[in-house]
């Protein structure tokens, strides 16, 4: 026991939106903290996908390419729309909120892999690939809700994600000269993905071994136990993961081989620390 140390209560099981219905109900504990929101840790850590999904709008909202409703800033208003429609999932544990918690993952996932590949395509080709794209996305989303199930949704959101991963390793290769510029993206990429793994490890320890979990949390008491909520981590770690991605994205689609001047200006970390400077002072 380590002090400060309060107990843990025992969860009323209903609140204020009433019993949960929803299918997934996570290892937090319902209602335990406040009667307002069902899993308050699990709701406060989608706070991350907004914190970076700002600042990756304000940043391109003045690039004279850019501006607030732009295709720069699509992805990183999708990574809003995940902490928002989450955090109504956790805070509610209801069903129709936690159709939304699964289909906000589309929503930053498919806009990204939009950008990477439309860029710098075509019209006919941009239209080709938003054709392709909208009727992959939306058929499965009326799908997963109409039938409610699960493993269409991930298969399509995995299949989403590897494409985004292998796109953007395949424009360093294309885009950057630099060897140490290459290496140093490279490096960041990884970086993003591990965390996302990590957050996946997490989120797989909390939902299938919850018991301990929760028998750990309650030896520790309060506030100690809230660091344990092992799928606030999850919200975390891949919030931290996608705006990796989603940053490197907008770097490698806009950059300017041999600028070096602030190219880092607008970013957050840990995107800024490895863009500072990228391509080295004295080579310039």
């Amino acid at each position: 026991m380590i002090p400060p140390y309060w107990p843990y209560g025992t969860s009323p099981g209903a609140g204020a939106w009433g019993t949960p219905n929803s299918n997934a109900n996570f290892c937090e504990e319902d209602y335990i903290i406040s009667t307002y929101i069902a899993e308050f840790i699990n709701t406060l850590t989608n706070l991350t996908y907004v914190i970076y999904g700002a600042h990756g709008i304000r940043r391109v909202r003045t690039r004279k390419d850019g501006g607030l409703f732009s295709t720069l800033a699509v992805p990183y208003w999708g990574l809003i729309g995940v902490g928002v429609l989450s955090g109504w999932f956790h805070a509610t544990l209801k069903y129709h909120s936690q159709m939304g918690d699964d289909l906000s993952m589309f929503l930053a996932s498919g806009s990204l892999l939009h950008q990477l590949l439309t860029f710098d395509a075509t019209p006919s080709r941009r239209l080709y690939m938003t054709s392709l794209i909208l009727g992959t996305i939306v058929p499965v989303s009326i799908y997963h809700v109409w039938a409610d199930e699960i493993v269409l949704h991930e298969i399509t959101f995995g299949v989403t994600v590897l494409l985004i991963g292998r796109k953007t390793r395949a424009l360093i290769k294309e885009k950057v000269k630099s060897v140490e510029a290459k290496k140093r993206l490279t490096g960041l990429a990884t970086f993003g993905m591990i965390s996302g793994g990590l957050g996946y490890f997490l989120w797989n320890i909390d939902y299938h071994l919850c018991n301990h979990v929760t028998s750990f949390k309650r030896s520790l008491g309060l506030p100690w136990g809230v660091f344990f909520e092992l799928h606030g981590w999850w919200h975390i770690l891949t919030g931290i993961g996608a705006y990796v991605g989603m940053a490197l994205v907008e770097y490698l689609v806009t950059m300017e081989e041999g600028k070096t001047d602030r190219v880092e200006e607008g970013f957050v970390w840990p995107v800024r620390a490895v863009l500072r400077d990228l391509e080295g002072e004295k080579e310039t």
